[in-house]
């Protein structure tokens, strides 16, 4: 009896230990500030990330997703998501998976990617990459910052084909004076032709469903200080298939009269499926041509003059704001109000 119940006790602490399997949409968060990273894949299809954080050492197992689904307002809840297993195994494939593991998976061999810590192509061709990014950083170009922001979050993703297109201009803001001109920008967020949003968000304009996307931007060099400033983080929308706009107010974050101009752009795009992070880097306003084919599909290259900011051109402020509205599928004042 003693034995048994011994056996029983045993039992049931080595099942608090389990972790069971879940599922999780990407380029999905794995940790943050981790050191030491590793990536192998087995022929099963199944990522072991091991990592350095907390004073030990992580294997953690991911499967189950390669690309994205288009969204579906019948299924908001319905986008591609990994399985995971941060126990290395105990709660999916059974006690020290991760030590039996034979990596399958090949040097890297897909489309050139920012931001890359690991990545492997498999022997059918589909690619597993880890990316490391500062993700949640203050918007307003201030410094760091909350219990999150600031480090660096490991993520991981799983595709075949080709990756999603961000595509972006900078123009100058409807709301100019000729003295001062603001600036604003333009684009759109789209996969195999198709753009991707989600359907709802919080007040502040974090996703709720499993669709949603968001597109952060960031300026160089400008009045806010030297490097790489967080402007702001904004969702794509629905109503123009993935477009987005968004303008530099002064006055915006707390920046009395310094809207944040910089001396060249960049624009990350991360959503809430298994794809890779995206990104985009160009002039400020006037370094850009209209593009010659004014039609949604015909926009898919940007076309740069220069990388030196330019006077302000009403012609070519008034042609990129039609260029805009074809971007943005309707009125480019209110799409940027509504984002």
């Amino acid at each position: 009896m003693k034995l048994r119940f011994a056996v029983l006790m045993l039992v049931a602490l080595l099942g608090c230990t389990l972790v069971p399997a879940r599922q999780a949409a990407a380029s999905t968060l794995i940790t943050r500030n981790p050191t030491q990273i590793g990536l192998k894949v087995d022929r099963y299809n199944r990522a072991l990330v091991s990592y350095w954080v907390d004073g030990r050492m992580h294997h953690t197992l991911w499967w189950g997703a390669v690309n994205a689904r288009f969204p579906d307002p019948a299924h908001p809840s319905s986008q591609a998501a990994f399985n995971y297993d941060y126990s290395g195994g105990w709660g999916s494939f059974g006690a020290g998976y991760w030590k039996r593991m034979r990596n399958v998976c090949g040097p890297y061999t897909g489309p050139a990617l920012p931001l890359v810590v690991k990545a492997c192509t498999m022997p059918a061709g589909d690619h597993w990459v880890l990316q490391s990014w500062r993700r949640l950083m203050p918007n307003g170009g201030w410094p760091c910052c909350g219990p999150k922001q600031g480090k660096r979050e490991l993520r991981i993703s799983h595709f075949t084909g080709p990756l999603p297109e961000l595509w972006l201009k900078w123009n100058y803001s409807t709301h100019w004076t000729p003295s001062n001109p603001l600036e604003g920008l333009y684009g759109r967020y789209s996969y195999k032709g198709r753009g991707l949003y989600g359907f709802s968000a919080t007040p502040a304009g974090a996703p709720t469903d499993s669709f949603g996307i968001l597109i952060w931007v960031d300026t160089y060099d400008s009045e806010w200080g030297a490097g790489w400033r967080r402007i702001n983080s904004f969702l794509t929308h629905r109503k123009m298939d993935g477009a987005f706009c968004d303008q530099l107010w002064p006055n915006r974050y707390g920046r009395s009269n310094s809207p944040g101009h910089g001396t060249r752009y960049r624009a990350f795009a991360d959503g809430t499926n298994p794809l890779p992070v995206v990104e985009w880097q160009g002039p400020p306003p006037g370094a850009y041509n209209v593009s010659p084919l004014q039609t949604r599909a015909g926009l898919g290259q940007y076309s740069v003059i220069d990388w030196l900011r330019h006077p302000f051109d009403a012609t070519l402020a008034g042609q990129l704001a039609e260029e805009q509205t074809i971007v943005s599928a309707g009125d480019p004042d209110s799409a940027c109000r509504f984002t």
